[in-house]
């Protein structure tokens, strides 16, 4: 026969597992609410910031249109309007175009590029005319420059001078490109001499991916990357009949 006790102590024992369970289920919802919290809240800031680069990629293609207008219509102006959303837009020297007609003297070179350093190590650059996506020393060309291969070779050379310092925040910024110098430093008849346009960039290995697959479509086109530049482009002057390059100058500036 049991006595009082016994039925006391099993009160007792409903009553702690009742505390317990209840202890348990607290610390997992809080638990998972934490954890949705946290990589919730930091997935949704890398969908934003992955927006925001795409965002500016988007004003790149319009950058590249608003450039392109100086170098074909020979507009006197343009301006391109970049939110930067916490990103920051810089104006580099470091890229160099040379365009050398090895049957005479002419020899020019320009450079300069327009870069917006966004998420890690996400770059999206305007340069000579292309637009590229960039991750660290990789990337895409999602606009291609402005070349004509045919029975005439129609190459668009860009120099591009700009400030010296960067700006950056959660603000829209204006890039504005002013024509300084528009005009054609060569329109040669095929002669046998070739022309040879060296690059130095630090988008070179997509440069190299783009006048690779030209030179394996077109025989008047061959690329090299032995030499002292990163990569260097041949116009095989007996494939075509006529090599034209239209240069234009810009200087670029940021405003608010």
């Amino acid at each position: 026969m049991r006595g009082l006790g016994d039925a006391g102590f099993r009160d007792d024992d409903r009553g702690v597992s009742e505390t317990v369970g209840f202890v348990l289920v607290f610390a997992l919802i809080a638990t998972t609410i934490a954890v949705t919290f946290t990589v919730g809240l930091g997935g949704l800031e890398d969908a934003q910031l992955a927006e925001r680069d795409n965002n500016v990629e988007r004003a790149f293609d319009v950058l590249h249109d608003n450039l392109n207008d100086l170098s074909r219509d020979g507009v006197p102006n343009r301006a391109t309007e970049i939110r930067l959303g916490g990103g920051r837009v810089s104006f580099d020297r470091e890229s160099e175009f040379r365009l050398n007609h090895t049957g005479t003297e002419t020899a020019i070179t320009e450079g300069g590029s327009i870069t917006f350093h966004g998420t890690g190590d996400t770059r999206i650059v305007y340069e000579n005319g292309a637009v590229f996506r960039m991750q660290g020393d990789d990337g895409v060309m999602i606009q291609e420059p402005d070349l004509l291969v045919g029975d005439t070779i129609v190459y668009s050379l860009y120099g591009l001078t700009g400030p010296a310092d960067s700006v950056g925040g959660d603000r829209t910024v204006l890039v504005t490109s002013e024509r300084t110098d528009r005009d054609v430093p060569v329109d040669a008849r095929a002669s046998g001499a070739n022309i040879t346009l060296s690059i130095n960039s630090s988008q070179a290995s997509v440069w190299e991916r783009y006048y690779g697959d030209l030179a394996g479509e077109h025989d008047k086109i061959s690329m090299t990357t032995d030499g002292p530049a990163d990569i260097t482009v041949t116009f095989v002057a007996d494939r075509y009949d006529r090599f034209v390059a239209h240069r234009t100058i810009a200087d670029v500036g940021f405003s608010d």
